[in-house]
């Protein structure tokens, strides 16, 4: 008898187990589908959302903040909020976590600004720049590049209509759009590895949406993180691989002190858009410099006004195509920008500019100096420019360069 009712029991327990588990399951598989159904309603169908939600801050529940609406024009984007987030964040509720954006070339209106003089790229103090961003092509036959919170990638669509227009391609970005789950400013392998997936997936996905007759290839494993420590300019391989072979910091404006003595890099990659360069004078060069030039009044000036707090540098940037229609030398003002066929000065944004033709498209080059630094070393940057341009020229095939004229770069520009 005693056994019959241990058996019972038993019985009973398992059936308890049973519909409990059956209850949970359900439960769980519903709240998979319902995330999975937010993403998807959100974004209309173009992200992946089984990646978006296995990034960082993914967990818990999701809700949508932005939406992609297919009857209306693009440039477009998707965002969410998660519980993971504001968890993370020490918040209760939702915060934003990811975001992506679809675009169509050409983008119209959209200018893209040069490096900004006053904005001090490679001081750490500096509150709006966590680490100096140099982009890193993805690689793998993808055009696309890898910054300090996502990735953005360019499917090539010539010759389709969009909306009665001709088009040229596709730019796709997905953008983990929190710091909290960066390490050392920077993205983790594994989510910037699954930002590009989701990148070349929804550029893929607008493409057989539209037409386009090409598809992008997946991605690689294990895309470099951005390079934060500069180095000196003999070691240079990738996009400041050209200042080392001039060898323009060891020539005359460069043993006096006045010439960047370390760059940082990407890698060069002839699929992406826009490329930079970043130069500095180290610390130890600067000291040198002064006690050089201590009796030089014109030295004197310009320490005045540097006051020994910013950083000399130098930002070497190219774009091409799409993306050098309208290119703003001032990024705080749009109007002021490179002009086809032409190279200049902008006095006010401390750069100098030269034009190409890249592949039979435009292509615009900038170099800007950082304030006041700009005041000093103009004089010496006619040579570190066109070294610059022409190494690009020979890299990507340009051609009908036009460069600023030499005295752009004279003493008091």
């Amino acid at each position: 008898m005693d056994r019959e009712r241990r058996q019972r029991a038993f019985n009973r327990l398992t059936c308890t187990v049973a519909v409990f588990a059956i209850g949970f399951g359900g439960w769980t598989l519903w709240e998979w589908w319902d995330r999975r159904h937010t993403v998807d309603a959100a974004c209309a169908g173009l992200v992946p959302a089984g990646e978006v939600l296995a990034l960082s801050g993914g967990g818990g529940e999701v809700a949508a903040d932005e939406e992609i609406r297919p009857a209306d024009p693009l440039p477009q984007r998707c965002s969410f909020r998660s519980e993971e987030a504001a968890e993370k964040a020490g918040r209760k509720g939702k915060r934003l976590f990811f975001s992506a954006q679809v675009a169509t070339e050409p983008t119209g209106a959209r200018s893209e600004p040069a490096d900004d003089s006053f904005q001090d790229a490679l001081n750490p103090s500096n509150p709006y720049v966590a680490i100096p961003v140099v982009h890193q092509p993805i690689g793998g036959g993808v055009p696309g590049y890898a910054g300090d919170s996502g990735v953005v990638v360019r499917l090539p669509c010539p010759g389709v209509e969009h909306r009665g227009e001709e088009i040229l391609g596709i730019r796709a970005s997905a953008v983990l759009q929190t710091g909290a789950f960066r390490e050392n400013g920077q993205l983790t392998q594994a989510d910037r590895d699954r930002l590009a997936d989701i990148a070349v997936a929804t550029a893929n996905n607008l493409g057989e949406e539209i037409g386009c007759p090409d598809r992008l290839p997946e991605p690689p494993d294990g895309i470099p993180a951005l390079n934060t420590e500069p180095i000196d300019p003999d070691d240079a391989e990738g996009t400041c691989a050209w200042y080392g072979e001039a060898g323009l910091h060891t020539g005359p404006a460069g043993s006096s002190g006045w010439l960047p003595d370390r760059v940082l890099e990407s890698r060069a990659d002839e699929l992406v858009w826009r490329e930079r360069c970043l130069l500095n004078v180290s610390g130890e060069a600067r000291s040198a410099a002064r006690k050089r030039h201590l009796e030089d009044p014109a030295y004197r000036r310009f320490h005045e006004s540097d006051g020994g707090r910013r950083s000399w540098w130098l930002s070497a940037e190219s774009f091409f195509g799409d993306a050098a229609d309208h290119v703003s030398t001032d990024p705080v003002d749009d109007e002021r920008a490179a002009i086809p066929g032409r190279g200049g000065f902008d006095d006010g944004a401390n750069a100098w500019w030269a034009t190409s033709v890249c592949d039979g498209q435009p292509a615009v080059h900038v170099l800007t100096a950082a304030y006041p630094y700009a005041e000093a070393v103009g004089r010496h940057l006619e040579p570190v420019f066109r070294a610059y341009v022409e190494d690009v020229a020979e890299r990507r095939g340009c051609t009908d360069a036009v460069l600023p004229s030499k005295e752009d770069y004279r003493e008091g520009r």
